[in-house]
């Protein structure tokens, strides 16, 4: 269930992100999203007090989908430029609960309870053959949201708290599910380019990972 979020470019400064008061005019100000430092090609700006980034830069620190059109000079954040109504709203909380059961059975290692989703001939490059039945990062999974719906697809967000690796401590990275039918799942492919990984990650106020 989507909805268009139009939003008028100005130059390469889209974003005002919070009013800087005491901030120096000639300061660079530095950005953080979820804890880690925001690398953009447009260096943040202070302008009248109010602190000026690339739209892009945080919409990728937050996970979100961004694209441009330049006929109509429209921006879409997690929104589809061929929008043209609400989407049946059954299906995609079908779809999403689905999904959602599938990648909590999955992380608590509950193989019964994921094999029951699966349908005939169901594909993943999430786990191989053996699934895996012990503790290696299981229970890690802090955070899944739908950053994309369409006709028999969902696309969930996976923010994983990694604890057996040791380059890095949390890992992004958006997961496709395909559906068969309103009960099962023919497939949970990583999307291409989409893996991030963090040195750190704040879940919410008071609670981060990776610190």
């Amino acid at each position: 269930m989507k909805r268009i979020i139009k939003i008028g470019l100005a130059g390469a400064l889209l974003t005002t992100v919070f009013t800087a008061g005491a901030y120096a005019a000639t300061v660079a100000p530095k950005v953080f999203v979820h804890g880690n430092t925001i690398q953009s090609s447009a260096t943040p700006k202070l302008i009248d007090g109010s602190v000026y980034v690339p739209l892009r830069a945080i919409s990728d620190g937050l996970g979100a989908n961004i694209q441009w059109d330049n006929k109509s000079k429209t921006v879409y954040v997690n929104s589809d430029p061929k929008f043209d109504g609400e989407s049946d709203s059954v299906s995609y909380v079908n779809e999403r609960n689905l999904a959602f059961n599938w990648v909590m059975a999955y992380d608590e290692r509950r193989r019964e309870d994921v094999f029951a989703l699966n349908a005939s001939g169901f594909k993943t490059d999430i786990y191989n053959e053996s699934f895996p039945s012990g503790t290696y990062n299981m229970g890690t999974i802090v955070e899944m949201q739908p950053v994309d719906h369409d006709a028999n697809s969902l696309t969930v967000r996976i923010v994983q708290r990694v604890t057996a690796e040791d380059d890095y401590n949390v890992k992004i990275e958006n997961w496709k599910f395909t559906f068969e039918g309103t009960d099962k799942i023919k497939s949970v492919l990583v999307v291409p380019k989409s893996t991030q990984y963090l040195d750190r990650y704040t879940l919410f106020p008071g609670t981060s990972f990776g610190m």
